[in-house]
């Protein structure tokens, strides 16, 4: 897995190795489909060539979400356990739902002040930006890797949580930690 994940990490920054600056952490690169988050200590944010000023914003959004939660320092991590537990098939279902609920939290976080008209947008970004996804890897965290369809569900029928669930939750985890 590990040496996997290597070659893949090579061939993306080889697929990277030419690209044009567009502001302080982000670049455009005419190779890549999907915009993604590359790097662990500096990451930096690649975007495709040839996306909308409107797409870019919700894209960017997204991808500032995911600086600002630390996932590529999580998804990387998490990735190390299922390489040493590899044999472990609850660590597989565990890694796919980690990087399933990344996706999610950072589209929440996105969406949280949003209108119907910036939802749509933003789903409309989601699939124009949405890949194929062939292997669980390590890196990079993309934009349209995991699950676009209930992405998208879960985008028009979001709804923030009550205080009073939350509550509930935080105690449920208290009492079972206990």
């Amino acid at each position: 897995l590990l040496l996997c994940s290597a070659v893949i990490y090579l061939k993306l920054r080889w697929q990277v190795r030419v690209t044009i600056p567009y502001r302080k952490n982000i670049y455009v690169c005419d190779d890549v489909t999907s915009p993604f988050i590359l790097g662990i200590f500096r990451p930096k944010i690649y975007i495709p060539s040839g996306m909308t000023e409107e797409h870019l914003q919700y894209v960017l959004a997204h991808e500032n979400a995911h600086l600002k939660r630390r996932d590529h320092w999580w998804k990387p991590l998490s990735f190390l356990l299922l390489v040493v537990y590899w044999f472990n098939p609850l660590l597989w279902l565990a890694y796919s739902l980690l990087c399933r609920d990344i996706e999610q939290a950072c589209d929440e976080k996105v969406i949280a002040g949003m209108d119907n008209a910036g939802k749509r947008g933003y789903s409309e970004a989601l699939v124009v930006c949405s890949v194929h996804r062939r292997m669980i890897m390590v890196c990079p965290v993309a934009f349209g890797e995991i699950g676009v369809k209930a992405r998208i569900k879960g985008i028009i029928h979001y709804k923030k949580p009550g205080f009073w669930i939350l509550l509930a939750s935080v105690v449920a985890c208290i009492i079972t930690a206990v």
